[in-house]
């Protein structure tokens, strides 16, 4: 008898396993930036309103940890298959068709994904050449690097469900919601029905 959850990947999968340990990584990371930048941002507030003075170093830095944590969040999303998505046809199409567009879709927007790794990667690169410093002695280019690094994970996620299928584990929940932006349409319209019974009642 077969245990394993629908659309999960199985346990032996290197695949899966990377996309486990990466998803560790970076709730520790962001769970780490988003503690340092409430801090940061306290302190900040603390200095200005108590001794009339601020640390330099802390806006640029604070700048940098919203970025880090845009990507990494974006890439969360995009492996939790909570990305914003406005879908408006494939509530449309039949039933042997919508996974197959589905796919198509998201090896569409990996390709693009990796297309702007490619450019972030050449801009990171230009960075470096100037040299510029960001703060506290921390190069320019390296706080811009986390943006080819979170395009790449987009990338490999959105082109692992294309040609894996249905591996991410809110999937199969979307495509029963007909294709709802991110599943938001599909809990409104429950909420919706929920609340017409209880008024019926």
């Amino acid at each position: 008898m077969n245990d394993r959850e629908p659309g999960r990947a199985p346990a032996s999968d290197p695949a899966a396993a990377l996309g486990r340990w990466l998803r560790a990584l970076e709730l520790g990371v962001l769970s780490t930036l988003f503690l340092a930048l409430i801090l940061l941002g306290l302190t900040q507030i603390a200095l200005r309103n108590l001794a009339d003075s601020a640390l330099p170093w802390a806006d640029p830095a604070m700048r940098a940890g919203v970025l880090w944590l845009a990507m990494l969040s974006a890439a969360l999303a995009a492996g939790e298959s909570r990305h914003i998505r406005i879908d408006v046809f494939s509530r449309f199409l039949p039933e042997g068709l919508r996974d197959g567009v589905q796919r198509a879709l998201f090896l569409a927007t990996g390709l693009l994904c990796a297309g702007m790794t490619y450019l972030s990667l050449e801009t990171v690169a230009l960075e470096r050449e100037f040299g510029d410093l960001a703060f506290l002695g921390v190069p320019r280019w390296v706080v811009l690097a986390i943006i080819p690094v979170g395009f790449t994970l987009m990338a490999w996620r959105f082109i692992r469900v294309a040609v894996l299928g249905g591996t991410e584990p809110r999937l199969e929940a979307l495509a029963a919601d007909g294709g709802a932006v991110d599943g938001i349409a599909g809990d409104r319209s429950r909420e919706s029905r929920d609340g017409e019974s209880e008024v019926d009642r």
